[in-house]
């Protein structure tokens, strides 16, 4: 079970390799939008964000109708976060 505090230190940790990872086309493009989603989710973890909101804030992305790769890489750190939020009953 994860604390809110393993969970950001789990994603900065994820946001550094990223950020030092080189990556070509298609792939560098959801890189972009991984890291874009890894500092929304930490911003949002020391805000004291629930799982529900999260959630929300997912499904209104996904109205939006927004696609692409970066918007695929954005989409799976949101939800990777709550998975891991649901494992660790945090926010709920």
């Amino acid at each position: 079970m994860k604390t809110r505090n393993e969970i950001i230190n789990d994603l900065e940790n994820r946001l550094f390799i990223l950020k030092f990872t080189r990556f070509e086309g298609i792939e560098a493009e959801q890189a972009l939008g991984s890291i874009a989603g890894l500092e929304y989710c930490i911003k949002r973890h020391k805000e004291n964000w629930t799982i529900e909101q999260f959630k929300k804030d997912l499904e209104k992305q996904k109205s939006d109708g927004l696609y692409g790769d970066y918007i695929d890489g954005w989409e799976g750190v949101l939800k990777r976060n709550i998975k891991d939020m649901e494992r660790g009953g945090i926010g709920i």
